[in-house]
Protein backbone atom coordinates (compact mmCIF):
# COMPACT_ATOMS: atom_id res chain seq x y z
CA UNK A 1 0.00 0.00 0.00
CA UNK A 2 1.56 3.58 -0.82
CA UNK A 3 1.65 6.20 1.43
CA UNK A 4 0.75 9.70 1.02
CA UNK A 5 1.82 12.36 3.13
CA UNK A 6 -1.28 15.23 4.42
CA UNK A 7 0.54 17.97 5.66
CA UNK A 8 -1.90 20.01 7.16
CA UNK A 9 -4.99 17.88 7.49
CA UNK A 10 -7.27 20.49 7.94
CA UNK A 11 -10.88 19.01 8.68
CA UNK A 12 -9.79 15.28 6.82
CA UNK A 13 -11.32 16.13 3.89
CA UNK A 14 -8.33 15.43 1.70
CA UNK A 15 -7.34 12.48 4.21
CA UNK A 16 -10.58 10.90 3.28
CA UNK A 17 -10.43 11.09 -0.20
CA UNK A 18 -6.83 9.41 -0.03
CA UNK A 19 -8.30 7.13 2.18
CA UNK A 20 -11.12 6.14 -0.24
CA UNK A 21 -8.75 5.62 -3.25
CA UNK A 22 -6.43 2.88 -1.03
CA UNK A 23 -3.92 4.87 0.09
CA UNK A 24 -2.31 4.51 3.46
CA UNK A 25 -2.25 7.96 5.14
CA UNK A 26 -0.05 9.81 7.50
CA UNK A 27 -1.92 13.27 8.53
CA UNK A 28 -0.19 15.45 9.93
CA UNK A 29 -1.80 18.52 11.99
CA UNK A 30 -0.84 20.92 13.75
CA UNK A 31 -3.85 22.10 15.59
CA UNK A 32 -4.71 20.04 18.70
CA UNK A 33 -8.75 20.30 18.19
CA UNK A 34 -8.98 19.44 14.49
CA UNK A 35 -5.84 16.17 15.41
CA UNK A 36 -8.25 15.40 17.90
CA UNK A 37 -11.39 15.16 16.09
CA UNK A 38 -9.52 13.63 13.36
CA UNK A 39 -8.81 10.80 15.81
CA UNK A 40 -12.78 10.12 16.02
CA UNK A 41 -13.09 10.40 12.86
CA UNK A 42 -11.04 8.28 11.49
CA UNK A 43 -10.80 5.58 14.36
CA UNK A 44 -11.22 2.37 12.25
CA UNK A 45 -8.77 3.50 9.76
CA UNK A 46 -6.11 4.38 12.20
CA UNK A 47 -6.41 1.06 14.22
CA UNK A 48 -6.78 -0.91 10.72
CA UNK A 49 -2.87 0.61 10.31
CA UNK A 50 -4.06 2.38 7.28
CA UNK A 51 -3.80 5.98 8.96
CA UNK A 52 -1.55 7.56 11.49
CA UNK A 53 -2.40 11.07 12.82
CA UNK A 54 0.40 13.53 13.72
CA UNK A 55 -0.69 16.52 15.78
CA UNK A 56 2.42 18.32 15.33
CA UNK A 57 3.65 21.50 13.51
CA UNK A 58 6.65 21.46 10.54
CA UNK A 59 9.28 23.14 11.55
CA UNK A 60 12.90 23.56 11.26
CA UNK A 61 13.73 21.92 14.86
CA UNK A 62 12.15 19.88 17.63
CA UNK A 63 11.20 22.54 19.47
CA UNK A 64 7.67 23.41 20.92
CA UNK A 65 5.84 26.22 18.73
CA UNK A 66 3.38 28.92 19.18
CA UNK A 67 0.72 28.19 16.97
CA UNK A 68 -1.56 31.08 16.81
CA UNK A 69 -5.60 30.16 16.24
CA UNK A 70 -7.85 31.56 13.98
CA UNK A 71 -11.62 31.99 15.29
CA UNK A 72 -12.66 32.60 11.36
CA UNK A 73 -10.98 29.11 10.34
CA UNK A 74 -9.18 26.52 12.32
CA UNK A 75 -7.74 25.86 9.19
CA UNK A 76 -5.97 29.59 9.04
CA UNK A 77 -4.36 28.97 12.69
CA UNK A 78 -0.47 29.45 11.74
CA UNK A 79 2.75 29.87 13.59
CA UNK A 80 3.23 33.28 11.47
CA UNK A 81 1.19 35.98 13.25
CA UNK A 82 0.41 37.74 9.73
CA UNK A 83 -0.87 35.00 8.57
CA UNK A 84 -3.81 34.98 11.06
CA UNK A 85 -4.00 38.63 12.10
CA UNK A 86 -6.81 39.56 9.85
CA UNK A 87 -8.80 36.08 10.42
CA UNK A 88 -10.41 37.00 14.14
CA UNK A 89 -7.26 35.55 15.88
CA UNK A 90 -8.31 34.37 19.33
CA UNK A 91 -4.83 33.16 21.36
CA UNK A 92 -2.76 30.71 21.04
CA UNK A 93 -1.53 27.17 22.34
CA UNK A 94 1.82 25.78 22.75
CA UNK A 95 2.16 22.77 19.95
CA UNK A 96 4.77 20.15 19.32
CA UNK A 97 7.14 19.93 16.00
CA UNK A 98 8.50 17.91 14.07
CA UNK A 99 10.97 18.26 11.03
CA UNK A 100 9.98 17.37 7.42
CA UNK A 101 13.28 14.91 8.00
CA UNK A 102 12.06 13.09 10.83
CA UNK A 103 8.74 12.59 9.07
CA UNK A 104 10.19 11.23 6.76
CA UNK A 105 12.64 9.05 8.21
CA UNK A 106 9.96 7.73 10.52
CA UNK A 107 7.72 6.56 7.77
CA UNK A 108 9.57 6.38 4.63
CA UNK A 109 9.37 8.25 1.39
CA UNK A 110 5.59 8.28 0.36
CA UNK A 111 4.64 8.36 -3.22
CA UNK A 112 2.22 11.59 -2.80
CA UNK A 113 2.86 15.21 -0.69
CA UNK A 114 0.53 17.55 -0.03
CA UNK A 115 1.53 20.56 1.45
CA UNK A 116 -0.75 23.48 2.60
CA UNK A 117 0.32 24.52 6.30
CA UNK A 118 -0.51 28.44 6.15
CA UNK A 119 2.98 29.96 4.97
CA UNK A 120 5.16 26.84 6.11
CA UNK A 121 5.15 25.23 2.87
CA UNK A 122 8.79 25.91 2.17
CA UNK A 123 9.99 23.67 5.07
CA UNK A 124 8.72 20.49 3.88
CA UNK A 125 9.59 21.57 -0.30
CA UNK A 126 13.02 22.05 0.93
CA UNK A 127 13.59 19.58 2.80
CA UNK A 128 12.82 17.15 -0.63
CA UNK A 129 16.12 15.96 -2.10
CA UNK A 130 16.98 13.44 -5.14
CA UNK A 131 16.48 10.21 -2.64
CA UNK A 132 13.73 11.07 -0.61
CA UNK A 133 11.27 12.79 -2.80
CA UNK A 134 8.17 11.54 -3.77
CA UNK A 135 6.55 10.49 -6.79
CA UNK A 136 3.89 13.75 -6.88
CA UNK A 137 3.90 17.17 -4.66
CA UNK A 138 1.28 19.48 -4.27
CA UNK A 139 1.91 23.15 -2.30
CA UNK A 140 0.15 26.02 -1.78
CA UNK A 141 1.45 28.99 -4.20
CA UNK A 142 3.12 32.14 -2.13
CA UNK A 143 5.46 34.81 -2.77
CA UNK A 144 8.36 32.16 -2.78
CA UNK A 145 6.80 30.23 -5.09
CA UNK A 146 9.88 30.91 -8.09
CA UNK A 147 12.18 30.01 -5.63
CA UNK A 148 10.17 26.35 -4.83
CA UNK A 149 9.37 25.93 -8.25
CA UNK A 150 12.92 26.09 -9.09
CA UNK A 151 14.10 24.10 -6.29
CA UNK A 152 11.60 21.09 -7.27
CA UNK A 153 13.17 21.10 -10.44
CA UNK A 154 16.76 20.87 -9.27
CA UNK A 155 15.96 18.28 -7.04
CA UNK A 156 14.12 16.04 -10.02
CA UNK A 157 10.50 17.19 -10.33
CA UNK A 158 9.72 17.76 -14.31
CA UNK A 159 6.41 18.48 -14.94
CA UNK A 160 4.23 21.19 -13.11
CA UNK A 161 0.67 22.37 -13.36
CA UNK A 162 -0.83 25.78 -11.78
CA UNK A 163 -4.10 24.54 -10.12
CA UNK A 164 -6.87 26.62 -8.39
CA UNK A 165 -7.88 25.85 -4.85
CA UNK A 166 -11.51 27.16 -5.65
CA UNK A 167 -12.68 25.50 -9.01
CA UNK A 168 -10.10 22.69 -8.80
CA UNK A 169 -9.04 23.87 -12.72
CA UNK A 170 -5.88 24.18 -13.95
CA UNK A 171 -4.82 27.91 -14.53
CA UNK A 172 -5.81 27.72 -18.32
CA UNK A 173 -9.45 26.33 -17.59
CA UNK A 174 -10.12 28.51 -14.77
CA UNK A 175 -12.14 30.17 -17.04
CA UNK A 176 -13.75 27.94 -19.33
CA UNK A 177 -17.05 27.90 -20.73
CA UNK A 178 -19.12 24.78 -18.86
CA UNK A 179 -17.65 26.28 -15.41
CA UNK A 180 -19.89 29.74 -16.27
CA UNK A 181 -22.77 27.63 -17.10
CA UNK A 182 -22.68 25.91 -13.92
CA UNK A 183 -21.80 28.71 -12.00
CA UNK A 184 -25.21 30.66 -13.19
CA UNK A 185 -27.44 27.87 -12.93
CA UNK A 186 -26.43 27.86 -8.99
CA UNK A 187 -26.55 31.47 -8.73
CA UNK A 188 -29.96 31.37 -10.29
CA UNK A 189 -30.96 28.97 -7.79
CA UNK A 190 -30.31 30.99 -5.08
CA UNK A 191 -26.68 30.41 -4.20
CA UNK A 192 -23.50 32.32 -4.11
CA UNK A 193 -20.80 29.79 -5.19
CA UNK A 194 -20.48 25.85 -5.82
CA UNK A 195 -19.97 24.25 -2.64
CA UNK A 196 -19.34 20.63 -4.60
CA UNK A 197 -17.36 20.63 -7.17
CA UNK A 198 -17.19 17.00 -9.53
CA UNK A 199 -13.96 16.65 -10.30
CA UNK A 200 -12.04 12.85 -11.81
CA UNK A 201 -15.35 11.35 -11.23
CA UNK A 202 -16.16 12.10 -7.58
CA UNK A 203 -17.04 15.26 -5.49
CA UNK A 204 -15.00 17.77 -3.58
CA UNK A 205 -15.64 20.39 -1.29
CA UNK A 206 -14.60 23.60 -2.05
CA UNK A 207 -12.67 25.67 0.40
CA UNK A 208 -12.55 22.24 2.21
CA UNK A 209 -10.19 20.02 -0.25
CA UNK A 210 -7.35 20.78 -2.02
CA UNK A 211 -9.42 18.56 -4.78
CA UNK A 212 -8.16 15.50 -7.09
CA UNK A 213 -4.29 14.33 -6.19
CA UNK A 214 -1.93 15.34 -9.59
CA UNK A 215 -2.22 12.15 -10.71
CA UNK A 216 -6.03 12.87 -12.22
CA UNK A 217 -6.43 16.74 -11.55
CA UNK A 218 -7.19 18.79 -14.44
CA UNK A 219 -5.31 20.14 -17.42
CA UNK A 220 -2.03 19.38 -18.69
CA UNK A 221 1.91 19.55 -17.50
CA UNK A 222 4.41 22.23 -18.43
CA UNK A 223 7.81 22.37 -17.88
CA UNK A 224 9.01 24.03 -14.53
CA UNK A 225 10.12 27.33 -16.97
CA UNK A 226 6.55 27.58 -18.76
CA UNK A 227 4.56 27.35 -15.69
CA UNK A 228 6.63 30.32 -13.94
CA UNK A 229 6.13 32.24 -17.11
CA UNK A 230 2.47 31.09 -17.31
CA UNK A 231 2.27 32.31 -13.65
CA UNK A 232 3.78 35.06 -14.18
CA UNK A 233 1.74 36.29 -17.54
CA UNK A 234 -1.48 35.74 -15.52
CA UNK A 235 -0.02 37.82 -12.28
CA UNK A 236 0.84 40.66 -14.58
CA UNK A 237 -2.70 40.31 -16.16
CA UNK A 238 -4.92 40.12 -13.40
CA UNK A 239 -5.79 36.86 -14.55
CA UNK A 240 -5.53 35.33 -11.04
CA UNK A 241 -8.66 34.94 -8.63
CA UNK A 242 -7.99 33.32 -5.27
CA UNK A 243 -5.57 30.85 -4.29
CA UNK A 244 -3.59 28.45 -6.17
CA UNK A 245 -1.79 25.07 -5.81
CA UNK A 246 1.59 23.85 -7.63
CA UNK A 247 1.18 20.37 -8.30
CA UNK A 248 4.71 18.54 -9.47
CA UNK A 249 5.57 15.45 -10.95
CA UNK A 250 8.78 13.74 -12.03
Amino acid sequence: MRTVFDIGMYDGADSAYYLQSGYRVVAVEANPALAQRATETFAAEIASGQMICVNAAISTSRDPVELLLSGSDLGSSSVFSDRVAQKRPIGSVTVPSMTMQNLLSRYGAPFYVKVDIEGADRICVLALNSENRPEYLSFEVGDDVEELVDYAKKVGFGKFKIVSQTSFRELAKQDCLYDRIIQRFVRELGHADCRQIRRAGRFFVSGHSSGPGPWESDGKWYSADESLSRWRRAKATGALSGWYDIHATL
